[in-house]
């Protein structure tokens, strides 16, 4: 099925921030409302979603965003981001998959898979030796999905969702 699905792929301007903060709130709310308060998540909306803040983020030089349309409307994106990284990451020239989200009716359509692969393309292309993210110690299927691309546990974070202190793990791959 994935075969017969045309996505086009295009790098995120300045005009999409409206965009990002619907799409990335979308998304986000759509993996993880099940799972919190609705109070956390309205709390943490606030301090990620804004279009301010997507438009902050379009303009940062060390970020890039690449947006993915199917029949005109955004149904997913990738957030990379370049620069240092943390100390659990051995890395000398680290890229981070800040974001990897697309809207629940396109899972399980290939288009992770797509993702994952730009991803480390780009890192090979641009020199860096390894690839890194955070994820949800209880997304399962976002960890099978990062372990089957050679990502392993490097590491643990705190994750702020409002009131709630949750752990996040790193996970890196060398490319």
């Amino acid at each position: 099925m994935a075969q017969n699905i045309a996505y086009t792929f295009r790098k995120g301007t300045t005009a999409d921030a409206i965009l990002l903060a619907r799409l990335g709130w979308q998304t986000f709310n759509e993996t993880f409302a099940a799972y919190n308060k609705p109070e956390d998540m309205a709390a943490f909306h606030k301090t990620m979603y804004s279009p301010e803040l997507q438009a902050a983020e379009l303009a940062d030089p060390a970020t890039e965003f690449v947006i993915v349309e199917a029949a005109g409307e955004a149904i997913a994106y990738l957030k990379l981001n370049t620069g240092a990284a943390p100390a659990a990451i051995q890395a000398k020239n680290p890229l981070q998959i800040n974001r990897l989200y697309i809207s629940k009716l396109w899972l399980g359509k290939g288009l992770g898979d797509q993702l994952m692969q730009l991803s480390i393309e780009k890192a090979k292309q641009n020199g860096h030796d390894v690839v890194w993210l955070t994820v949800w110690e209880h997304n399962e299927r976002a960890m099978r999905f990062y372990q089957k691309y050679g990502f392993r546990e490097v590491g643990e974070l705190e994750f702020i969702l409002g009131q709630d202190v949750q752990r996040d793990l790193y996970m890196q791959r060398e490319v």
